[in-house]
């Protein structure tokens, strides 16, 4: 069944790509602020090719991110880097464009990179509260372009339920594991 919707899933994003889904042209910017020092402050967007961040989320044409699951601590970055195509990573907060629901703890603030399409750029932000936050790709939320990363311990809303746009690793195996990358979650699905 999973592989069935999969498939389905990449049919309809090809479609979608085919017909230039919204947003995802290779000049896409979202016009929010960068902070001084190049990295993504909650609800802002950020740009930079400085000196690399704690950890790398790729982000692909392909519409996935690897690693799809992320363990980090309080206070580390992680920068997002465009492999291929045109992408955001944007939390799961209802400040956010098409975030129905909170998947992100109590007390974050919401954050997004913005769409953007410069191949090799990267876009960073800084995690400071504890627990397990879910983002999306804003165009290409709807095929299930989706990741978690969890800071410290999980908890919050994204435990309370399985995020309704695609399956993603349970929280403690992210953090038994480090990360769980696109492929290895992909074998296990």
């Amino acid at each position: 069944m999973q592989k069935n919707r999969r498939k389905t899933l990449k049919q309809i994003a090809v479609v979608a790509t085919t017909l230039g889904v919204a947003g995802c042209s290779n000049s896409a910017d979202s016009g929010t602020a960068e902070s001084e020092n190049g990295t993504a402050e909650p609800g802002n967007s950020g740009s930079t090719n400085q000196e690399e961040s704690d950890y790398t989320v790729g982000m692909y044409t392909d519409l996935y991110n690897d690693p799809v699951g992320l363990h980090i601590q309080p206070g580390e970055t992680v920068s997002f880097k465009l492999v291929s195509g045109a992408h955001s990573a944007t939390a799961y907060h209802p400040d956010n464009e098409n975030a129905l629901r909170r998947r992100i703890p109590e007390g974050a603030e919401a954050w997004d990179t913005g769409v953007f399409g410069d191949t090799g750029t990267t876009r960073e932000v800084t995690f400071e509260t504890e627990g397990t936050h879910d983002y999306y790709c804003i165009p290409h939320k709807m095929v299930g372009m989706v990741g978690r990363i969890v800071v410290g311990e999980p908890g919050g809303p994204a435990e309370e339920s399985e995020n309704p746009d695609m399956k993603l690793p349970d929280s403690q195996r992210i953090v038994d594991e480090d990360k769980v990358t696109w492929e290895d979650w992909q074998s296990n699905v």
